[in-house]
C-alpha cells in the first residue's frame, strides 16, 4: 500500500504499520517535513515543545516549555524517520491516482506504481485561497498571499494591510508591526486563547481535561443529537493562540495588546476595489470574541482550581500570559468601515485567508463533498481501500496538529487492515 505525504500524520502512520508487518511505502513530493520551510522567518509553533508526539515518541528534549522553529521541527521528522528506517521515497511526486482492480493505479514521477491501498496524508494546504469577497486590488498595490511571506523586506515600504483573522493573520500582523510597518488588520471571528495559567500551559490543561484528543463523535452537540452537529465539529475554528513571545514561556494573542501597540483592527473584508477596500463594523466581532476569551479563561482556571484542591499550587507570574481584555475592560473604538490605501499609505496587502483544500491528482469519484472534505467515516473513505489522515478536525481537535502522536493512526490501522484482509491475521506483508 502507499501512503502520500510524509507529514506528522503520514510518519506515525508508516510507524504503525511497519510495526503491524504491512508492507507499504511513504510518496512525498519533496522531503520530509518540506511543508514546514513554507514558514515565515520568526515563525515558531504554537503549541509548547513537551507536546510534540509522533507514534511511540514523545518530546524528550531539553526546552519542554519552549516552541519550536520550522527548522528544528523538520529535523525532529526526519530524525524520527530516519531512526525508524521508514520506507520513504523523497522527490516521488504524485500526479495521478485511479481505480483499478486490486486497488488503485498510482502515476508518479518515479514511474507506475500499483497499490492495495492509498492512504492520502498531504494535508489540506493546498491551494492558497483567495478572499471570498470581491477583491480586485489595484496593479500598483503588491499582493502576497501567507504561504509566500517570510518578512518585512520582501514588501515595498509603507503601511501594511493583513486580510484574514487566523493565527497566520494575528501572528503576520504582529511580525510587522514588530519590525516598524503601519498594520492594518481586517479580523475573522476568532477570540483568543490564553497561552498558559497557574504554573502550566493551556494545551496541558485542556489535554488532563481530555478535549485535545478528543473524538469529533464524542463532541458535545453530536452526543445530544443537535442537527448537522458533526459538520460543526470538523469545520470548528480554533481560537488565536501564538507559540512565539518576549516574555519567556509564550505568549497569548491579545486583541487588545495589539491594538494598544498600533495595530489597527478592522472588520471582515467585505469588498476591494483598486484602492478602496471596505470592511463591516469591527465592534460586535470584538466585543464577541472579548466576551469568548473571558468564558474559556474561566474555564481553564475552574480546571486549574480542581487540580490545585488536592496538591499545592506554585508560585508564578503567570498573570503576564493572559489576554488583556481578561481583565481590563475594554470598549472598541468605532473604525474605519471603508479605507483608502493611498491616503493611508498602504502599499502591499498580506492575504492570511487560509488554503482550499484539493488533490488534483485524485482521480476516484464519490470521495469528497461539495467543499472538498473527504466523505466517509473519520479517515475511511466510501471507496475501499482509500484513507485519509492528517487533516483538521478529521478524526479530533489535534488530528493536524503535531501532539497528536499518533492517535489517528492508530484508529484507522482497523479498517486498513481489513481492506487488507489482515483484521487480526499475522503478518503477511501484502501491501
Amino acid at each position: 500500500m502507499a501512503i502520500i505525504g510524509a507529514g506528522q500524520a503520514g510518519l506515525s502512520l508508516s510507524t504503525v504499520l511497519q510495526e503491524a508487518g504491512i508492507k507499504h511505502r511513504v510518496l512525498e513530493a519533496e522531503t520530509v517535513g518540506a511543508s514546514w520551510r513554507r514558514r515565515w522567518d520568526s515563525f515558531q509553533t504554537n503549541t509548547a515543545n513537551a507536546t510534540m508526539a509522533l507514534h511511540g515518541h514523545a518530546y524528550a528534549g531539553d526546552d519542554p516549555e519552549g516552541f519550536m522553529a520550522a527548522p528544528e521541527v523538520i529535523q525532529r521528522l526526519r530524525d524520527y524517520a530516519s531512526e525508524r528506517s521508514l520506507p520513504i521515497h523523497e522527490g516521488c511526486a504524485v500526479l495521478r491516482v485511479t481505480p483499478k482492480a486490486g486497488g488503485y493505479a498510482i502515476e508518479s514521477s518515479r514511474g507506475p506504481i500499483q497499490a492495495a491501498a492509498v492512504v492520502v496524508a498531504t494535508g489540506e494546504y493546498g491551494r492558497p485561497r483567495m478572499p471570498r469577497v470581491p477583491f480586485a486590488p489595484g496593479p500598483a498595490l503588491a499582493v502576497l498571499h501567507s504561504s509566500n511571506y517570510r518578512n518585512c523586506r520582501q514588501l515595498p515600504d509603507g503601511a501594511v494591510l493583513v486580510i484574514g483573522g487566523g493565527q497566520s493573520g494575528a501572528q503576520i500582523a504582529q511580525d510587522l508591526r514588530a519590525s516598524g510597518r503601519n498594520v492594518y488588520w481586517s479580523l475573522a471571528e476568532r477570540h483568543s486563547h490564553t497561552r498558559r495559567l497557574r504554573g502550566k500551559d493551556s494545551m496541558t490543561w485542556w489535554d488532563m481535561a481530555g478535549r485535545i484528543h478528543q473524538h469529533v463523535s464524542e463532541s458535545a452537540g453530536v452526543l445530544a443529537g443537535e442537527p448537522d452537529a458533526l459538520r460543526k465539529a470538523r469545520t470548528a475554528e480554533f481560537p488565536l493562540i501564538s507559540g512565539k513571545g518576549r516574555a519567556g514561556l509564550g505568549s497569548s494573542i491579545s486583541l487588545l495588546s495589539m491594538h494598544r501597540e498600533g495595530i489597527t483592527l478592522l472588520g471582515r473584508l467585505q469588498g476591494f476595489d483598486a484602492d478602496i477596500a471596505r470592511f463591516a463594523d469591527v465592534r460586535p466581532q470584538l466585543r464577541t470574541a472579548v466576551e469568548a476569551t473571558r468564558a474559556e479563561y474561566a474555564y481553564l482556571d475552574s480546571l486549574a482550581s480542581g487540580y490545585y484542591a488536592t496538591r499545592p499550587e506554585p508560585r508564578t507570574d503567570d498573570a503576564r500570559y493572559i489576554p488583556e481584555e481578561v481583565y481590563l475592560h475594554w470598549e472598541p473604538d468605532a473604525s474605519p468601515r471603508e479605507l483608502d490605501l493611498n491616503a493611508a499609505g498602504i502599499r502591499s496587502v498580506v492575504l492570511a485567508t487560509g488554503f482550499v483544500a484539493e488533490w488534483p491528482w485524485l482521480h476516484v469519484d464519490g470521495v469528497l463533498d461539495e467543499h472538498g472534505y473527504p466523505l466517509g467515516e473519520f479517515g475511511v473513505s466510501p471507496q475501499p481501500g482509500l484513507f485519509f489522515i492528517g487533516m483538521h478536525n478529521l478524526q479530533r481537535m489535534s488530528s493536524s496538529f503535531l501532539c497528536n502522536g499518533g492517535r489517528d493512526a492508530r484508529d484507522l490501522l482497523p479498517a486498513i487492515l481489513r481492506h487488507l484482509g489482515r483484521a487480526g491475521g499475522a503478518a503477511s506483508g501484502k501491501g
